[in-house]
């Protein structure tokens, strides 16, 4: 899955997962937030991690994450060769469904959310801002 890259940005890590790899997809989040968002990293953690998850259940079982640091943003895109071949919808579940909150929970925490839906793919990505350095900072 060779999806186009973020628009002048460097990217940081690339895992490929299936169910066993939720692990390695929080470590791999977990490092890239502690050095470039720390006061977010749980978020980016739990975020990504509903993102992997909904990968594996409706994404054909695995999916790839890739890490990307722009001027402005760390960014985590989510891929995966989608079985349903239709665009996830970000909704609230009924009250008292046990499943459904993955896309709303990433939404809720992150800066943005967007969810593309090319051919036989989705594509997620989820944006955390990056604090500006403060003058005299390096």
């Amino acid at each position: 899955m060779g999806g186009p890259t973020i628009t002048g940005g460097s990217e940081l890590s690339r895992v490929e997962f299936g169910p066993e790899d939720l692990r390695l997809v929080r470590e791999a989040v977990r490092s890239a937030a502690d050095q470039h968002v720390p006061e977010r990293a749980a978020d980016a953690i739990l975020a990504v991690h509903e993102l992997a998850v909904n990968s594996i259940i409706h994404g054909g079982g695995h999916g790839v994450l890739r890490i990307d640091r722009t001027a402005d943003s760390l960014v985590f895109t989510v891929e995966d060769s989608d079985g349903t071949s239709s665009k996830p919808e970000i909704s609230e579940p009924a009250g008292q469904a046990t499943s459904g909150r993955g896309l709303l929970i990433a939404q809720r925490l992150s800066d943005r959310l967007t969810i593309e839906s090319p051919p036989g793919h989705t594509r997620v990505r989820l944006h955390l801002t990056l604090e500006p350095v403060a003058a005299g900072r390096a």
